[in-house]
């Protein structure tokens, strides 16, 4: 049986949204080739584990491994998956790091009809597109024996207490050009999104930042240590060229900015930024 990994890096809200489409992407080659789909991310989050598994069997994965030390290592010498898939952040780089087949090879990928029948050796994910795949079935994850509260995110421990992840999910900011043209600010106006004070990037600390544009292509490195609640969708524009910096975006959407902008109206892309 051949297998496929995606790493299923976690979010306050489930999982990142790179792992989701990697998912998506999986299930369809999965489907077509006969592959058998593990989920893989790190343990022991507790109660979170349960919002990991939801959400990998939520987007088509078959199995969860929930990994101790190496464990993903450990993972590819037993399975020796035909293809590898991990987010593309700072957090599903490094869990590929020195696996064979890499070094990661990133992925842009914007439709759901898509028509890729592979993926690379190692391919980290930028979505750029809804999930396609909504399905209800559960699945119980696996644990390796030496999983450890050792290996989660420290605002793991905290959720629970505080449940950070719901405050202000919503709240919609935007960064852009001074120079806007009229129909990106109507939409702007009819999404509810308020401009972001002024330097608000260095402290970005919950709902959603919609970044119109960026210098060269680029996000500023300070979005890296925004609250792990807060969000970022990148909207780079129609012409955009990939750029390193996407690491700090969980979505990069293309397209015309009035166009891409409206999107967020529809019920689906609701469903999956609350």
């Amino acid at each position: 049986m051949a297998h496929i990994l995606i790493y299923t890096q976690r979010t306050p809200q489930g999982i990142h949204p790179g792992s989701i489409i990697s998912l998506c992407l999986a299930r369809d080659i999965g489907s077509e080739r006969g592959a058998t789909i593990t989920a893989v991310c790190p343990g022991d989050g507790s109660s979170h584990d349960d919002r990991v598994a939801s959400a990998a069997a939520r987007y088509g994965a078959d199995t969860l491994t929930f990994t101790g030390k190496d464990g993903i290592h450990r993972l590819c010498d037993r399975l020796r998956p035909i293809s590898i898939l991990v987010p593309y952040t700072s957090e599903g780089l490094a869990a590929a790091e020195n696996l064979p087949g890499g070094p990661p090879v990133p992925r842009w990928l914007r439709e759901s009809d898509h028509g890729w029948g592979s993926a690379d050796p190692i391919t980290a994910m930028i979505a750029g597109t809804l999930p396609w795949y909504d399905l209800t079935t559960d699945l119980e994850g696996e644990y390796q024996k030496d999983v450890s509260p050792e290996q989660v995110p420290a605002w793991v421990k905290e959720l629970d207490a505080s449940e950070s992840g719901a405050r202000d999910r919503r709240q919609l900011q935007y960064v852009a050009p001074t120079e806007l043209d009229a129909a990106t600010k109507a939409t702007l106006k009819s999404l509810g999104a308020r401009p972001a004070p002024q330097d608000y990037h260095e402290h970005h600390n919950g709902g959603i930042l919609l970044w119109l544009g960026a210098d060269e292509g680029g996000l500023p490195d300070a979005l890296a240590e925004r609250s792990p609640s807060a969000r970022v969708l990148l909207f780079p524009g129609s012409k955009a060229r990939f750029h390193p910096s996407w690491t700090l975006a969980d979505w990069v959407l293309d397209g015309e900015w009035p166009k891409a902008l409206n999107d967020l109206h529809s019920e689906m892309w609701k469903s999956v930024l609350n």
